[in-house]
């Protein structure tokens, strides 16, 4: 067996050129998780806080998800609870807007 690099290297040029053509197919196909794949689409993402008079019941929905369900008392209380939840999302946007270039 030789140990010389130099010898090694040409023997292994040798070898690689004789089955280059048997194997280009083989070379040019590409694994699936190195394809280069499209960007996905944007999702939107929605909230809604809502309240039934009906019902008296406060409910707060992700994504078209109910993510949370609040039982009250009485229809003022809901009024008061939903006013409330209003202005803080509404003082959640403005804060965001002082960073804002516009």
């Amino acid at each position: 067996m030789n140990i010389n690099k130099e010898v090694i290297m040409k023997d292994d040029k040798v070898k690689a050129s004789v089955g280059a053509d048997e194997k280009l197919q083989d070379a040019l196909v590409l694994r699936p998780d190195w394809e280069i794949k499209p960007k996905s689409i944007e999702a939107e993402n929605s909230f809604t806080v809502s309240f039934s008079e009906k019902t008296r019941v406060l409910l707060l929905t992700v994504n078209g998800d109910y993510y949370k369900k609040i039982p009250l008392d009485d229809a003022t209380e809901g009024k008061v609870k939903f006013h409330e939840a209003l202005s803080h999302i509404i003082n959640k946007f403005e804060l965001w807007g002082i960073r804002a270039k516009n």
